[in-house]
């Protein structure tokens, strides 16, 4: 059995080493294991601490006393912060107590969390009792409810910008960029760079003139290693509890893969399809959706780094890339439906004044600046079908067969004709589908639009969109 003595020996070494974290398990589980020792008077132990009076031994016991309260970590370490012996640096104190916190969180002194049960359909459901619907959509064709989508992309590739943009508007309820979103409350999990990502959110917040109170959007503190059972424990926990107030959550951001990992290594196959199961776990526990944040592989820029089991995962997925002042938004996965075109942006600066100390405080926002149409500029069936029905529409007017004008229709007649032929389930569906293959057709150039009129402009293949505001400069 080690000793007090032979502790404090332990202990004045300039770094832990795994013996070293071991030893103080043990000495925990012998000094301060519940069912064995009377209640810890924290307040005379803390005064001795205070005092230098075996400062070791009385923080291990507060300390563990602590964890088994359910305090979390940032909590015990603003706790032990007061507690830092002369001579001793905070940093110093800080890695002492993390190696007692995580001694005695590996010992099981951490409660339990208690996450609200639900009440779970059976697993097997006969098919004819299973509804069938059209894909749900958080925000229109790009991200649909309850999935799992990554965005990946180099170092400064605009990412993080348009995770965050996302979840502004999943939270806000207002449109991505012309796409309809579906309202609900947003968590984002900032592995990094926090500050620059409440600059991004309050500059998004101004440049929509949206008020930040009216953004359903929450931003953790630090990462949250999602392979690591207690900060994963922590935040279903502090999940829970705002859904309690408004409901389940919308949308789970992960920013980045890297940082918010955990334990283990994201290139071995099998720890990463540990992570994926937690991120799963997430989704099903909270009836969410996931979207993670990832960086571009090393040799392979067009695929997310680390093992390929992530992305066999995933039911979308898209690369964000920057070339001169331009993003482009690109799609590489897209499991149940056809794939988007890529989208473009460029970043506007927006200045927020001056902070209290008088420097000034700025960042940027995404701006839309249309669809970049594949060189082959083929249409989508989904698109052939909406032109067939113009034409449909068109034949109906009676015109005369040589009739040589551009085809031209007023909204509804051509809707009633592509409601009468869709084979969605349900009329909204059919909406969102009309909605979509009209707003495409004309991102393309091949309809003109005025006061609801429709004037179809077939393309040459290969020729860009007639987008005007394409060839404007990143700032004007």
């Amino acid at each position: 059995m080690i000793s007090f003595d032979q502790m404090m020996q332990l202990y004045s070494s300039k770094k832990p080493d795994d013996l070293f974290s071991a030893k103080i398990n043990h000495f925990i589980t012998l000094n301060t294991t519940p069912q064995t020792s009377k209640p810890l008077d924290r307040e005379m132990a803390s005064q001795a601490v205070m005092n230098g009076d075996q400062w070791h031994n009385n923080m291990l016991r507060l300390v563990a006393s602590w964890v088994a309260k359910g305090n979390t970590d940032t909590e015990i370490h603003t706790l032990a912060a007061p507690h830092t012996l002369t001579g001793c640096t905070v940093q110093q104190t800080q890695q002492d107590v993390q190696t007692m916190i995580d001694g005695a969180r590996n010992k099981g002194f951490a409660p339990k969390v208690s996450i609200v049960s639900k009440e779970r359909p059976p697993l097997l459901e006969h098919i004819k009792n299973i509804k069938l619907t059209a894909p749900q959509y958080l925000i229109d064709g790009l991200i649909e409810e309850q999935s799992m989508s990554q965005m990946f992309g180099d170092p400064g590739s605009g990412k993080s910008f348009m995770a965050i943009d996302a979840a502004c508007s999943i939270g806000s309820g207002k449109d991505f960029h012309g796409r309809p979103v579906a309202r609900g409350f947003v968590v984002y999990v900032a592995g990094e760079g926090r500050r620059g990502v409440v600059r991004r959110i309050n500059a998004w917040a101004i440049a929509h003139s949206v008020q930040l109170a009216d953004i359903s959007l929450y931003v953790s503190r630090t990462a949250v290693g999602i392979r690591n059972d207690h900060q994963l424990d922590e935040l279903k926990q502090e999940i829970q509890a705002i859904a309690e107030e408004f409901g389940e959550p919308a949308l789970i951001i992960i920013d980045t893969l890297a940082r918010n990992f955990g334990d283990g290594d994201e290139n071995i196959a099998a720890d990463m399809s540990g992570f994926i199961a937690e991120v799963d776990g997430l989704n099903d526990e909270f009836n969410c959706a996931s979207l993670i944040v990832h960086h571009s592989g090393h040799g392979d820029k067009d695929r997310g780094r680390g093992s390929s089991s992530l992305k066999g995962a995933l039911d979308t997925e898209y690369k964000i890339a920057k070339s001169q002042d331009c993003i482009k938004m690109t799609c590489t996965k897209m499991k149940d439906e056809e794939e988007p075109d890529p989208l473009l942006f460029y970043l506007i600066p927006v200045d927020m004044g001056k902070d209290e100390n008088g420097d000034p405080v700025g960042s940027a926002v995404l701006e839309f600046r249309g669809a970049g149409v594949p060189e082959s500029a083929r249409l989508k069936p989904s698109e052939y079908f909406a032109i067939e029905t113009f034409h449909e529409a068109a034949a109906e007017l009676g015109e005369p067969v040589l009739n040589l004008n551009l085809k031209q229709l007023h909204l509804d007649q051509w809707r009633e004709v592509f409601y009468k032929r869709a084979t969605q389930p349900d009329p909204d569906s059919k909406r969102k589908a009309f909605d979509r293959a009209r707003r495409d057709l004309q991102l393309k150039g091949w309809l003109i639009v005025e006061n609801d009129m429709y004037t179809l402009t077939p393309r040459t293949p290969g020729q860009s969109p007639d987008k005007q505001d394409l060839d404007r400069g990143p700032l004007d």
